[in-house]
């Protein structure tokens, strides 16, 4: 069955001006719904929020309705992405736009730092910021310092990967990011990172390309990323080890700073060894540490001696932990609402700090843009998403789309005889997962994934499986691998799949359930064992508990322990089906999940089918009523 393709003209709702901006010849099925409600919100000043399935062409909707509507009306559009890899299909998406005669100028931008080519940059992140401002302000920086405008004039000529534009600025002697600054003043829209708008970063940047907060309209791709990733911007930790550093680092900029350090590391020790395990403690508990140290000066004279020194060193290209430091004191003593304080007692403890609420960074500037499209395959439920991003109620768009592929083409089984839970884990439990994963992979005739809550549990299935897999070759997912390893196992995939398959084996939430393109049909069944809730910790029950206040008792529940483990459940489920082409059994392996409570916090599109021989319904979905086809893989 292929799904029905029409030109964007004869969507309803979609006048012809949005359409001629389409960078392709026919908009599919499932893609006009999403357009006509982009068009609307954003002529509307609103927030659409949009769980939108793989296939619906996200990327290409949301940039025809924001640019175009922008283009017109004056704006600006930011397309917000949560990683550097997730630029390349937006800044192609604006090549196909120009391509058709839509003349938007776009510029793709990543962190100033990573686009540096000043060979004397330190590595560090705020020591880096340091060391880029000294330079600029005193204009020792001959880069900086070079007239920008024929990399400006390049980059809104045609739309460039960062990578072209870095090249681009080198070749003329100038700043790449003072460029691509420059030519955003110029654009309709700006690629860039979550951290351009949803950090302190964004006072910099905003008035750097003139554009106040009400000009600009946002797209955020993965929005189910953002929420993390804004609490992790006011996450951090502070131990006696980087304080002595930090008192050694300061005494060759400032004798003075590093003799107060020296003194509030002792102190600071000292309390740390005062407290028993990990607890929950109060925003003086540190400050009174850090002032017992403190010998003639106060607190805020320590947070400025300690920047000072840390720009001294930035300016001579010596990298330090100093501005993170001062930055971590000031958040502790100034940050009040929605964060959680703990410590950890001991030899090797620690103070940390871990922000509750995204809202407190994003409610502003959700409230003052004219308007933005938040997206994902897993922006579900978009409520919960609109809630913990503060947006107000009177402007939000709450849109579940159906998924755009063949029905017939996946089929979702639950496997009631196992489960992770933690009272019923066990030698036997594990060889029950291992067998009943052996007789889902033995029938499929492609490659296999099958995901785990923890490695720890991986790897005592692994144990098992070892002794039952025999047809298929074993892929292991290593904690420690990177982009080079991820790309390894997609070349052995791609060699396994004509050789019967491969059975690969992940974590819930890791790079290869979450970070990795599974293109071509490379995958024909994915496993999802257990149900990836998030460990008991003292952090994990606050924020249940801080949900719980400000939500009720049942949304706090959901937004802080079952919602985060069902989407990692869809995003490994995800990996199979790319394309209408494709077709993929998932088996979701938990008994749990029948549960009425955990089952009715699926999307309408995921239903859960329960079975009793998981392996009989695999070997039906690939050879029943099809015997004499080839099989799919």
């Amino acid at each position: 069955m292929e799904s029905v393709a029409v030109s964007a003209s004869e969507v309803a709702g979609v006048e012809p001006a949005v359409a001629s901006a389409f960078p392709f010849d026919a908009i599919r099925t499932g893609q006009g719904a999403f357009l006509a409600d982009a068009v609307a919100a954003i002529r509307d000043g609103k927030h659409l929020l949009a769980h939108a399935p793989t296939g619906t062409g996200k990327t290409a909707v949301a940039l025809t309705a924001a640019v175009e509507y922008a283009r017109r009306a004056g704006k600006l559009v930011l397309f917000l992405t949560s990683k550097q890899s997730q630029h390349w299909i937006a800044v192609e998406t604006l090549r196909r736009m120009r391509a058709r005669g839509f003349g938007v100028v776009g510029v793709d931008v990543i962190a100033k730092q990573a686009m540096c080519v000043n060979d004397r940059a330190p590595s560090g992140a705020l020591g880096f910021r340091q060391f880029c401002e000294s330079h600029v302000r005193t204009r020792t920086c001959a880069w900086f310092a070079h007239p920008a405008e024929a990399a400006v004039k390049l980059a809104t000529q045609k739309v460039l990967h960062v990578t072209e534009l870095v090249e681009a600025a080198r070749a003329c002697g100038t700043c790449p990011h003072k460029a691509a600054m420059e030519a955003a003043r110029r654009a309709d829209v700006v690629v860039c990172d979550y951290n351009y708008v949803f950090s302190d970063i964004r006072e910099r940047v905003l008035p750097r390309i003139e554009r106040p907060l009400e000009e600009i309209v946002l797209v955020v791709d993965e929005a189910h990323n953002l929420p993390d990733r804004i609490r992790s911007h006011l996450t951090g930790d502070l131990d006696a080890p980087t304080l002595i550093r930090a008192s050694k680092e300061a005494r060759a900029a400032d004798p003075e700073a590093g003799g107060h350090l020296q003194g509030v590391a002792r102190s600071v020790h000292q309390a740390i060894l005062a407290v028993d395990g990990e607890r929950v403690i109060e925003r003086e508990f540190l400050v009174d540490a850090v002032e017992r140290g403190l010998k003639g000066i106060g607190y805020d004279d320590l947070l400025r001696n300690v920047s000072d020194a840390g720009e001294t060193l930035a300016s001579r290209g010596i990298p330090s932990v100093l501005p993170d430091l001062a930055e971590f004191l000031r958040r502790w003593r100034d940050v009040r609402e929605g964060v959680l304080r703990l410590a950890v007692g001991g030899a090797g403890g620690r103070f940390s700090l871990r922000l509750l609420d995204p809202s407190i960074l994003s409610r502003r500037v959700f409230a003052e843009v004219h308007a933005s499209l938040l997206m994902s395959g897993t922006l579900h439920p978009p409520e919960m998403y609109a809630d913990l991003l503060g947006i107000e109620p009177a402007r939000r768009v709450l849109r579940a789309y159906p998924n755009p592929f063949p029905k017939e083409n996946r089929r979702v089984l639950v496997d009631p005889k196992v489960t992770t839970s933690y009272d019923r884990r066990s030698p036997s439990m594990y060889a029950r997962i291992a067998a009943e994963l052996t007789a889902v992979a033995e029938p499929t005739p492609g490659n296999v994934a099958a995901f785990f809550p923890s490695y720890e549990i991986l790897g005592a299935v692994l144990e098992r499986l070892r002794t039952t897999v025999s047809r298929k070759q074993l892929l292991v997912e290593r904690q420690e691998w990177g982009a080079a390893e991820r790309g390894k196992v997609l070349e052995s995939l791609r060699a396994l799949r004509a050789r019967g398959g491969g059975l690969l084996l992940g974590v819930q939430g890791g790079s290869l359930s979450e970070g990795v393109d599974y293109a071509g049909n490379l995958l024909s069944a994915v496993v999802i064992v257990g149900l990836p809730f998030s460990p008991p910790t003292l952090e994990v029950e606050a924020l249940k508990a801080y949900y719980t206040r400000k939500f009720g008792r049942d949304r706090g529940h959901e937004y802080a322990y079952v919602y985060p483990a069902i989407n990692k459940i869809l995003q490994g489920a995800g990996r199979c089906i790319r394309s209408e082409r494709d077709r993929a059994v998932i088996v979701l392996m938990e008994s749990r999940l029948l549960d009425p409570r955990t089952a009715r916090c699926f999307p309408p599109d995921f239903p859960l089918r329960p079975v009793s021989d998981v392996g009989a319904e695999v070997r039906t979905f690939f050879y029943g009523g099809r015997a004499s086809d080839a099989p799919c893989s």
